[in-house]
């Protein structure tokens, strides 16, 4: 026989669904962040045994989500996380945290101010937004130094503005170098993309040399080296893009001009910053001012921090732009300004 409601009023019935469903909830979430900490530190555990290198890390990962069916970058943050937050017992004393609150609380670089906020935020029953609004109140004001210690600032710390070089300027490497098959000597234009010199006979340059490409009226390429004396390689690494989507604030797909009619895509992440989550309302509105002030540009300049990719398998970049007033703007810089990013060590 079945058993008799006792939720014989309105007023009861929604006391006990919103007492069920809550404490339900919490239950959800509280296995999916134990189930995304023991996913990353078992990924992270098989990869300290096998040399701890990033390079073999990102080729696990896109393994590992190829054979399971998952996105690669579930199983980033998995280990991100398990790797911010090594000891899950401390994590599992902030029951009232949900991985929505962990996914913000790992943009924060300074261990002790984001374990200060877990605390906080844990112990007053914060939501996602009011967590993210505190963060970025306070980490935008904050200095990092090299050793991504965090101290008090009166203003959000910018970062050095990089040195553009001109576009279409290359280095001649060795093919040992980059681990090439190839017998002679390359041109390097970036993103792993590479021209064997012997199209450009009869001129040899010696391995090292910076040069410069041109187009005669036929159509034609031609190398000249660069000619500023004391030439570093600062001038290297410089390109003209266009946005083909602004994925998050802090993260553009884009297309790139390498020269020689070559056409590269690639996914950049802004060095040194971190914009919130995209399924933030703040990280939304970071997102619609890159697109607002990518409006009128026709295209933009990259620098792109050399031929790296960073641990998550994009290159990092500082972008520059003309803005409508004709001023060349770092992208990266305004964010951090206007209070859309915070700076962390690259």
């Amino acid at each position: 026989m079945m058993k008799a409601l006792s939720v014989t009023t309105y007023t009861a019935l929604r006391n006990k669904v919103r007492e069920t469903l809550l404490l339900g909830q919490r239950k959800i979430e509280a296995a999916k962040v134990q189930t995304y900490w023991d996913t990353g530190h078992f990924i992270n555990q098989h990869i300290q045994v096998n040399g701890g290198r990033a390079e073999y890390g990102q080729k696990i990962v896109r393994r590992l989500a190829e054979d399971i069916d998952l996105h690669p970058s579930v199983l980033q943050r998995c280990s991100q996380f398990a790797e911010i937050f090594q000891d899950f017992k401390i994590v599992a004393t902030w029951r009232q945290l949900a991985w929505a609150h962990f996914r913000i609380l790992m943009t924060i670089p300074a261990k002790k101010i984001r374990e200060e906020f877990a605390r906080r935020a844990n112990r007053e029953n914060w939501n996602v937004a009011k967590l993210q609004q505190a963060v970025l109140f306070k980490v935008r004001n904050l200095l990092c130094d090299e050793s991504g210690k965090a101290l008090e600032g009166k203003a959000p710390s910018l970062l050095p503005v990089p040195v553009l070089g001109p576009f279409y300027t290359y280095q001649v490497i060795a093919p040992e170098t980059v681990h090439s098959t190839s017998k002679q000597l390359l041109l390097d234009l970036g993103f792993s993309c590479r021209l064997e010199m012997e199209i450009f006979l009869p001129k040899k340059f010696p391995a090292g040399t910076i040069v410069t490409s041109s187009k005669n009226a036929k159509g034609s390429y031609a190398l000249a080296p660069y000619g500023v004396r004391g030439t570093t390689n600062d001038v290297l690494y410089t390109y003209k893009a266009y946005v083909e989507r602004v994925v998050d604030g802090d993260t553009l797909h884009l297309e790139f001009r390498l020269g020689f009619g070559q056409l590269r895509e690639e996914t950049i992440r802004l060095r040194g910053i971190d914009c919130p989550e995209i399924n933030t309302p703040e990280g939304k509105a970071a997102k619609r001012f890159v697109e607002r002030e990518f409006g009128p540009c026709e295209f933009i300049t990259i620098k792109s921090t050399q031929t790296r990719k960073e641990k998550w398998g994009r290159y990092l970049g500082d972008v520059f732009y003309i803005d409508k007033t004709g001023k060349q703007v770092y992208l990266n810089n305004l964010l951090l300004e206007k209070g859309h990013a915070v700076r962390v060590r690259s």
